[in-house]
């Protein structure tokens, strides 16, 4: 009875070796790698603040008011959303909202765009429901994916309808946080977003154009050139824009979560007069904002939370069922080999009730 009892037991702890090394597996390999992608419910909102160089104000000037047509050194402030509408298999349609007012809470614009993008690289995807009405882009367009690595990554600038280099420049500890710094510079190209154009003035009159002129940081030769000749005009002068974007992002690698933010974005206008073409002359836009303290705080704060759950679920719990697996499996074949040996110097038992040999001698 005993010896059935002892097989039993190394039965068992085999068993249970066997099944925590494979939770092991399937928690580490399989569980984490699937749940690593962007939640179905995601809706984040970040704040920032900062100051505005040269900022044309486009309702002002929509009045005619030009005395606040311009502002120049203003404190603005300005909210980031992205929500996720819809998911389907490893798509999501990712919606980014930006709005940006003055520190008094004038609003000066807002954009939204849509977007399908892959729920694991966060990258945009061309795979997802054709129901979806996204813009038809290209590399990251919201965050950084889970698990963001030490490497060059593409990113998408709305404005310009194209992509970005964001490269990886060191590791940094931000909000007591080891963060990855990328950093993303852009050439000046034509705005194509219609949202953002529809906000821009498209042609002024020469007169408008004159005075904004006066009130603008505009190199001398330039400056004297259109006094010269806008007084001339008799027809509104048209406009193109061009956008340009200097950015610097603070990335805790596990999660993929922006820790904080820094951004210049800077638009020029440009004109024709006098039968040339004076391409991105007048700076109506050079805004300057980074992440408010709380903003950042309570990033860092979700991405310990989030971490400490990876970690939790990737590393921490697969190494404890390891150890007990393999503490299982060496404890049943430790009992499986004690097993298989009689100890030594026993002698049979006797059959109960009868006497030894030498007894009946």
């Amino acid at each position: 009875m005993r010896s059935r009892s002892r097989v039993g037991f190394v039965v068992a702890l085999g068993v249970l070796g066997v099944l925590c090394l494979a939770a092991a597996a399937i928690l580490k390999w399989v569980v984490t790698p699937n749940e690593a992608k962007l939640p179905s419910d995601q809706n984040t909102t970040r704040q920032y603040e900062g100051n505005a160089k040269i900022l044309l104000n486009p309702q002002a000037l929509s009045t005619g008011d030009l005395t606040k047509a311009v502002l120049v050194n203003t404190p603005v402030k300005a909210n980031r959303n992205a929500k996720v509408l819809a998911v389907q298999d490893n798509a999501a349609e990712m919606q980014d909202t930006r709005t940006l007012a003055t520190a008094s809470g004038e609003p000066i614009g807002e954009t939204q765009a849509t977007y399908a993008v892959d729920r694991k690289t966060l990258e945009a995807t061309p795979d997802h429901p054709s129901s979806w009405q996204v813009t038809a882009a290209q590399g990251l367009t919201v965050s950084w994916p889970i698990g963001a690595e030490k490497k060059d990554y593409t990113g998408w600038v709305q404005e310009t309808q194209a992509t970005t280099p964001l490269k990886y420049l060191r590791q940094e500890t931000k909000q007591d946080l080891t963060t990855y710094v990328y950093q993303s510079s852009s050439q000046p190209a034509p705005i194509t977003d219609p949202q953002v154009l529809k906000t821009l003035p498209q042609a002024l009159p020469a007169g408008t154009l004159a005075a904004l002129s006066s009130e603008l940081p505009l190199p001398p030769d330039v400056k004297s050139q259109l006094s010269a000749q806008l007084p001339q005009l008799t027809q509104s002068v048209p406009l193109s824009y061009t956008y340009q974007v200097n950015s610097t992002y603070w990335v805790e690698p596990t999660t993929g979560i922006v820790i904080d933010i820094q951004r210049e974005e800077i638009r020029k206008a440009g004109l024709s007069v006098g039968g040339k073409t004076l391409a991105s002359v007048l700076p109506v836009y050079d805004v300057t904002t980074a992440y408010t303290s709380t903003t950042a705080s309570d990033a860092a704060a979700e991405a310990k939370d989030d971490k400490n759950k990876i970690n939790l679920f990737g590393t921490t719990l697969p190494l404890i069922l390891l150890i007990v697996g393999i503490l299982a499996l060496l404890a049943a074949l430790l009992l499986f080999l004690l097993s298989r040996r009689s100890p030594a110097g026993t002698q049979p038992s006797p059959p109960a009730g009868g006497m030894s040999a030498d007894a009946a001698g």
